[in-house]
């Protein structure tokens, strides 16, 4: 299908709809490779729980909520203010969206701030990577969604130039939509695991 621009070098409406739909179709595919991963992830920490006369195991302490929370805070406000930012560009809102896309990645930083101080408070009371099945599965489980969230704010740096340094067209709000449901998706990964590992 070829592929029109308008006068002014932009996209037809014809085509950013077709772009929406390969992109979306693109994120999902994404978004449900990298659900199997945490499937397996939550599965295996549910066996592994499942099969404990005690817990927490090894007779280690019960973790405390001071950092998990602040993860959780930090992780569900970053959300809350991208969906602002992408409300804000709907309705082409420039300096609202550059001030709340701000604020997404402050929180951003701030939850790796937090991630830090979570692994770091969990050597202190004697679970390392290396101490037994427990140290094992919570460090790989925080490790790898660590890893997707670097990814994840990667793809959030890459649209400052963007939101800050350019004129805004229906292709950013595509770009901002995508790299959200990705965000999202790790927002929402990070309650089931502050769930089902920190509060249960």
């Amino acid at each position: 299908m070829s592929v029109e621009m308008t006068a002014d070098g932009n996209y037809t409406d014809q085509d950013n709809e077709v772009r929406e739909i390969i992109s979306s179709i693109s994120m999902t595919v994404i978004l449900i490779s990298f659900s199997m991963l945490f499937a397996s992830l939550f599965l295996g920490y549910i066996y592994y729980r499942a099969n404990q006369s005690i817990w927490p195991p090894m007779g280690m302490d019960r973790l405390s909520l001071t950092y998990p929370l602040l993860s959780t805070f930090c992780i569900v406000m970053s959300s809350v203010f991208y969906l602002m930012s992408e409300k804000f560009l709907e309705l082409k809102e420039a300096k609202k969206v550059r001030f709340s896309y701000l604020i997404v990645l402050i929180f951003g930083a701030g939850f790796f701030f937090s991630q830090l101080k979570l692994w770091s408070a969990l050597e202190m009371i004697g679970i390392y990577a290396g101490s037994g099945i427990f140290g094992s599965i919570l460090h790989g489980f925080t490790w790898i969604h660590a890893a997707h969230v670097v990814l994840g704010y990667l793809c959030l740096m890459c649209l400052i130039p963007t939101i800050y340094f350019k004129k805004q067209k229906p292709v950013d709000r595509l770009k901002l939509k995508n790299i959200g449901k990705f965000w999202h998706f790790l927002g929402f990964i990070w309650l089931l695991m502050f769930v089902f590992i920190f509060v249960l």
